[in-house]
């Protein structure tokens, strides 16, 4: 039981890397940059929406946009040990 434990943390762990990345590709794939400033562009890009749409000042800006991308992995984190607990129930 504790091995299918491990399993589904470490499975889960990779299906919450692969939505994270999915997401700041897509984010940061609007703009002209290369790949490895896409991070610093969607977190940049998730905080001007948070700023501008509810007008924060830039420092809570950039506190929702951390907020939001541990959040959305987190989130992804639990939904991905469910999936793998779904399609690997022992019988």
């Amino acid at each position: 039981m504790n091995k299918m434990k491990h399993v589904e943390n470490k499975l889960g762990l990779c299906i919450a890397c692969i939505v994270l990345v999915c997401v700041v590709a897509t984010i940061g794939s609007s703009t002209n940059t290369p790949w490895l400033q896409m991070p610093f562009e969607a977190f940049n890009g998730i905080a001007f929406s948070f700023g501008y749409f509810f007008r924060l000042s830039a420092t809570w800006a950039y506190v929702c946009s951390s907020v939001f991308f541990i959040s959305l992995f987190a989130v992804s984190f639990w939904l991905g040990k469910i999936v793998v607990r779904f399609f690997c129930r022992q019988r």
